[in-house]
């Protein structure tokens, strides 16, 4: 195993129990680290956003969870981060299936089952340096790769995002250096999240589409040309000085307030004027972000997710159906002994330690 130094890593650990907090930090000092910062909560730790985020990020998610994974997804989402792509470990001493779900969501590389050996710590960090995935960016959502093979469709690139964690420790470390590639993978990560934002904005009304044609409008359709407004707002927000964005902002302007008419009609008719318009800005949007890819492409792979996604409602509707319809299952055998809640926790705890491949 190689001999990395850590000694100009910069490490903050976020756990509102001091002693635990103590217990990581001589872990890592014990590795080398002289640069480590101790908080107690996710909202004193909240300056590291908009200042020098750190390298390597240890928080826990057994106190206030929500605050735990709303921090992580501002790190990740936030256009004023000065480093969205520090290594994150989530630490808890509770790890459950569900749990590993919410830490891949939100963002973050690994969780760690407290207590924990130097070893333990050690190997997490390594893999950090040496095998990190790739940073994927969607509309909602950007870190890790979270998929676990190719998907049907248009792919969502790959990035290799900038790992200072490792720059440091295999002494390749320069301020400069480093500065350029974040600066550069910050902005591909803004350039993809407009490209995406406008692709889902052109999901949501095609998926809308006929559920407004209605003479009184499905109410699923209404709740997702509600959900139009949020995309809208996060890419007029990454809207940069790296060029001419005018007829962009025009365009995703336009289709808000139309968006907002129709939602704030709820049960009235929408006209077909308002939906043949709806259905034209949001392809003038994805053409405007993208001027450079075929109109045909874009609304092409649009129309695939949309077939793809009625699709997976329909298989969900029809095993609710089966469920419904089936005879009410027969009690369980007294004799039989229930899983031990010994052996459930253990097996938890095993699936929970690592995250998936994807």
């Amino acid at each position: 195993m190689p001999d990395y130094d850590f000694s100009q890593v910069d490490a903050a650990i976020i756990d509102s129990q001091l002693n635990t907090a103590r217990v990581f930090r001589d872990v890592l000092i014990r590795l080398g680290f002289r640069r480590v910062e101790l908080f107690d909560s996710v909202k004193a730790a909240a300056g590291l956003l908009n200042a020098a985020m750190p390298d390597l990020v240890l928080v826990d998610a057994d106190g206030e969870d929500s605050e735990t994974f709303r921090f992580i997804r501002s790190l990740r989402n936030e256009p004023a981060v000065p480093n969205p792509f520090a290594c994150v470990i989530v630490t808890t001493w509770a790890p459950t299936p569900a749990l590993l779900t919410r830490v891949t969501n939100a963002g973050g590389d690994d969780l760690l089952m407290k207590p924990v050996s130097p070893k333990q710590v050690r190997d997490r960090i390594v893999s950090l340096i040496e095998s990190r995935k790739g940073f994927v960016v969607t509309a909602d959502y950007t870190g890790p790769d979270r998929r676990k093979s190719p998907r049907e469709g248009a792919q969502v690139p790959v990035l290799d995002a900038p790992n200072t964690l490792r720059l440091k420790a295999t002494g390749q470390w320069t301020q400069s250096g480093a500065r350029m590639l974040l600066n550069e993978a910050i902005t591909t990560v803004a350039t993809q999240k407009r490209l995406r934002a406008s692709i889902q904005v052109a999901f949501l009304v095609d998926f809308a589409l006929a559920g407004l044609a209605r003479p009184v409008p499905d109410r699923m359709a209404v709740d997702h040309v509600g959900r139009i407004g949020g995309f809208l707002d996060d890419l007029l927000r990454r809207l940069g000085e790296d060029g001419d964005h005018a007829p962009v902002e025009a365009v995703a302007r336009a289709i808000k307030a139309l968006a907002d008419k129709i939602r704030a009609a709820g049960a009235a008719p929408v006209s077909a004027e308002d939906r043949n318009q709806l259905q034209a800005l949001s392809h003038a949007l994805m053409q405007a972000v993208d001027p450079d890819r075929p109109l045909e492409a874009m609304t092409q792979e649009v129309s695939s997710a949309v077939a793809g996604y009625r699709a997976r409602l329909e298989q969900i509707a029809q095993a609710k159906a089966a469920a419904a319809s089936a005879p009410p299952a027969s009690p369980p055998d007294s004799a039989v002994s229930p899983i031990p809640q010994s052996a459930a926790g253990s097996a938890a705890g095993s699936a929970a330690t690592a995250l998936p491949a994807g």
